[in-house]
């Protein structure tokens, strides 16, 4: 008798030492620093947008002392189809920073047709001049945003030779990226977004 209490004994002691297994929500799971771990759940998952962008082309053309740049833009953006279903609005920024054309003034279209200055619109919902299409990538089913517009950048010169000059410079840069960024939006909250960035060919 004294035996079996001792044994009873011993099993509540090392059922208190243990520690229970972690639950991590369904989705994957990432680690950013080394002992940290970030969890993902299946509905952040579904809503991460990512993208297919090839080289981006940039038509430089000079008259007088104006220098004209037109970066057409065509990037397409991917999402499950089962997370486009649950989204209100997919968003999409452009972050010139690093490159040339930072600072320099832009114009784009609208989604009426008008013509906006150093401004666009990052809610999908309100750019006319993109085309959605269903497809599948390793058997998962996926939507695809494609945004295709120009933007078109000016700057006046000093001269026309100042502006030659200058367009000279933008052909001769081959290493200029422009960062695009996407997230979706749905029940009042902004997933976590995806940024990739893509090379700016300058061309005549």
């Amino acid at each position: 008798m004294k035996l079996f209490f001792t044994l009873i004994f011993a099993a509540l002691i090392l059922a208190g030492c243990s520690k229970k297994k972690d639950i991590t929500p369904q989705g994957t799971t990432t680690a950013t620093n080394p002992g940290d771990t970030v969890k993902i759940t299946h509905d952040d998952s579904i809503h991460m947008s990512s993208f297919a962008i090839n080289p981006q082309p940039v038509k430089t053309s000079v008259a007088g002392n104006k220098l004209t740049l037109i970066f057409d833009e065509n990037v397409d953006i991917l999402l499950t189809a089962e997370g486009y279903q649950k989204t209100a609005s997919v968003h999409l920024a452009e972050d010139f920073e690093t490159t040339l054309l930072n600072g320099i003034d832009y114009t784009t279209v609208a989604e009426s047709g008008n013509v906006t200055k150093n401004w666009v619109d990052d809610n999908l919902n309100n750019v006319i001049l993109k085309k959605t299409t269903d497809t599948v990538i390793n058997k998962v089913k996926m939507v695809k945003i494609n945004v295709h517009r120009p933007f078109t950048f000016v700057k006046q010169f000093a001269s026309n030779t100042d502006a030659l000059n200058a367009q000279a410079v933008f052909i001769a840069k081959t290493d200029d990226t422009v960062v695009f960024t996407s997230y979706c939006y749905y029940n009042q909250k902004n997933y976590r977004s995806g940024s990739e960035a893509a090379l700016l060919v300058y061309m005549k």
